[in-house]
């Protein structure tokens, strides 16, 4: 779902990429990851989720009886799939949008987006789960988003240069 989203909004950027130059949009994605970072950082030391709704798909759905096994995961994926509908943790699927709306990021990031939220899901799943002592704390998943994100803009700047 993150994929189909990415490259939509991707689809609807290349309506301006005619109007707004590269540099243009390098900068304004760079601005964008700087706020974000403050946006993350705030969060974390609040002890608090990124900007976004504050809302998840219900836990109950998983203990309805009579329900097929997949529909739970089906609704979760979804709902953290369309990116703008949960809870974020931190302010990077703003940016991955933000980004391909732009063009700057290319419109396949929602693969990686979601096999990045996939791969430890499906670990986490398939282990047992007294294996797990408790999940990450969210302040080292934030922290861990500002890291990603304050590369990027060095990302983009050689990126940039690269091509030219």
């Amino acid at each position: 779902m993150a994929a189909f989203l990415v490259m939509l909004v991707y689809q609807v950027g290349t309506t301006l990429t005619g109007y707004v130059s590269r540099p243009v949009a390098l900068v304004a994605c760079s601005v964008a990851v700087v706020v974000a970072i403050a946006v993350d950082v705030r969060a974390a030391w609040k002890g608090s989720y990124s900007l976004g709704i504050k809302r998840q798909t219900a836990k109950s759905l998983a203990h309805r009886e009579g329900q097929p096994w997949w529909v739970t995961p089906l609704f979760w994926g979804l709902d953290t799939g369309l990116i703008g509908s949960t809870f974020r943790v931190s302010f990077t699927s703003w940016i991955l949008l933000f980004g391909a709306f732009l063009n700057i990021f290319p419109q396949w990031g929602g693969l990686v987006y979601g096999t990045a939220f996939g791969i430890p899901l499906l670990i986490a799943v398939s282990r047992d789960a007294g294996e797990f002592k408790r999940p990450p704390s969210v302040r080292i998943i934030q922290m861990i988003g500002v890291i990603v994100m304050a590369m990027l803009p060095l990302v983009l700047v050689l990126g940039q240069s690269a091509l030219t």
